[in-house]
């Protein structure tokens, strides 16, 4: 289905194309009340590191209150082939450590993480977010990652509920 101007699914930039380094790049929650189904699209540039088994681990924290305690969460996800192919691997479950991507391996990649609202029900879970952490941060020299929140809404409307919540805690 086409999504012509945004104008069905709730598209919220999450974190702007930023090079890291060691730390964690922790993006602002997102609202989950009004989505049905809720999807990040986390997209890494050059990956720099000091030895070929470094990773970019990729979690989901859910959490109550959008200042309450976090809890990572399990997920799916789909990895993508380089930057200019259309090509996604197979829907693969991950449990709530995460997925780690390799350094040498995941230059120009992009990861799909599929979200059901319905599933955090049960634990009152109303925000989310997504984290990207280099591990071991020590030995990561530099990166360069972004993340939107595709959420696709409950009632299709051309003018979206906001879903920002507030930033990163």
């Amino acid at each position: 289905m086409a999504n012509p101007f945004v104008q069905y699914d709730n598209i919220v930039p999450l974190v702007a194309p930023v090079a890291g380094t060691t730390g964690t790049i922790t993006s602002p929650y997102v609202d989950l009340r009004n989505a049905q189904k809720a999807s990040f699209l986390v997209m890494f540039g050059a990956i720099t590191s000091t030895t070929t088994t470094d990773e970019m681990v990729i979690t989901v924290e859910c959490a109550t209150a959008e200042d309450g305690t976090e809890a990572a969460i399990a997920y799916r996800y789909r990895i993508s082939a380089a930057v200019g192919a259309n090509t996604w691997g197979a829907v693969t479950s991950v449990a709530s450590t995460g997925v780690g991507l390799g350094a040498d391996d995941s230059d120009n990649m992009s990861i799909w993480v599929e979200v059901d609202p319905d599933e955090l029900a049960p634990d009152d879970y109303r925000y989310a977010r997504v984290l990207a952490t280099p591990s071991p941060a020590s030995q990561m020299e530099a990166y360069v990652i972004s993340a939107l929140a595709i959420l696709e809404a409950r009632y299709k409307q051309t003018t979206h509920i906001s879903a920002t919540a507030s930033a990163s805690a």
